[in-house]
């Protein structure tokens, strides 16, 4: 079977980290074949990479942009290819502009298709700042988005969350199933006596109070708005130090500068994603400030699951994973006043720190069930091929 990456394959974030974790567990079952773009890392998989050629173009952000829209152009005619020399009889396509491209290719190859879905269209075009909100494109876009999420074969939904607006949209629940993202529980939980003391030494020279953002820095991921709270808590007090984990950090490397806070940042974008966990271990608080809330933050499993403190947007994407003051603390949009009264409250309450990141962690192991989730998907699989 075929999995279509539309987006640099592998990097270790986002939506290609959750197509990783799919084809490799699928791998297990079956003879997979991942087709990304031609930009991203090789590594030792489990299944068969073919990408696109290449093009002298790169890819720094997400979102509409002329790099990524000439290669999925590319991605259709690899798809095809692959598919049809390879025999394969499913299309598992990640995303709407996976879905798309597989649809395409069942006009030629007769294979069924998936819509893998862990995000939305317009509204993220819209969030990433690709479409305005009041232009002419929006319905004919959305008219389009609903057009290929009605004719692919089933829809793998990346929480309840967009199950359930799939059926309200009108698909039958037998057409939708659900298939969270699953951290690796055992490697984001590390146990005190693994902890890298060096590099706590060096976040945390003089034991400040720690906060960690990790994952994309698009602005619609709310960084601005943590970064004109942390300044407010700089003036406030001296105990406390904010760690930024992911890419790209430039922008915000320049806005801490004329912030005059940068050099309470911690600025990690050269270490690898596995090395997220020991940073979480380290840390007392981890923010998702989202700004809107079409889906869930892949973020979120992983804070849960090493058992940090959570502070998250108080939107449907985020409160349907964080309960408020049990696993975790939500605030208002943007609202800086509220998200800095919040993150004082939990810096002077470290027993408070500790129940939510327990409780979180209990809720992780209750809600990300691998043996589930993988199995959901393998059935979906089983479903389609037999068909």
């Amino acid at each position: 079977m075929a999995v279509i990456a539309p987006c640099p394959f592998y990097i270790d974030r986002g939506t290609p980290l959750r197509i990783k974790r799919l084809a490799s567990a699928m791998s297990e079952a079956f003879d997979v074949h991942v087709i990304p773009f031609h930009q991203g890392e090789d590594g030792p998989f489990p299944f068969t990479v073919h990408r696109t050629l290449p093009l002298p173009l790169t890819i720094r952000r997400t979102g509409a942009n002329l790099a990524k829209l000439l290669y999925d152009l590319l991605l259709v005619g690899t798809v095809v290819r692959t598919v049809w020399r390879e025999r394969i009889g499913l299309i598992d396509g990640h995303l709407h502009e996976g879905a798309l491209i597989g649809l395409v290719a069942r006009l030629f190859t007769g294979a069924r298709v998936i819509y893998n879905a862990h995000g939305t269209f317009v509204p993220e075009l819209i969030a990433t700042g690709a479409l305005s909100r009041d232009s002419i494109l929006v319905k004919p876009l959305m008219r389009f988005e609903r057009w290929i999420e009605q004719r692919v074969d089933r829809i793998v939904a990346q929480s309840a969350l967009r199950r359930d607006e799939f059926i309200a949209a009108g698909h039958g629940a037998d057409k939708v199933v659900v298939v969270e993202d699953v951290p690796e529980l055992d490697a984001f939980l590390v146990a005190d006596d693994r902890v890298d003391r060096d590099l706590e030494q060096r976040l945390r020279p003089a034991g400040e109070k720690l906060l960690i953002y990790s994952g994309g820095m698009e602005e619609y991921q709310g960084v601005d708005f943590l970064l004109q709270a942390f300044a407010e808590l700089c003036r406030r007090r001296s105990d406390v130090k904010l760690v930024l984990f992911g890419r790209p950090l430039p922008p915000y490397r320049a806005m801490a500068e004329t912030m005059g806070i940068a050099g309470r940042i911690v600025f990690v974008d050269n270490e690898p994603f596995d090395r997220l966990p020991q940073y979480l271990k380290i840390c007392d608080i981890g923010f998702a400030l989202r700004l809107y809330g079409e889906n869930v933050p892949g973020k979120l499993p992983v804070y849960l699951a090493s058992g940090i403190a959570v502070v998250g947007t108080d939107i449907k994407g985020i409160s349907t994973v964080v309960t408020h003051r049990e696993s975790g603390l939500l605030v208002p949009p943007g609202d800086v006043a509220a998200l800095v009264e919040t993150i004082e409250y939990l810096l002077d309450s470290p027993g408070e720190c500790h129940r939510m990141g327990n409780a979180g962690l209990e809720a992780a192991r209750r809600r990300y069930d691998p043996v589930a989730a993988y199995g959901a998907l393998a059935k979906v699989y089983e479903e389609l091929l037999a068909g």
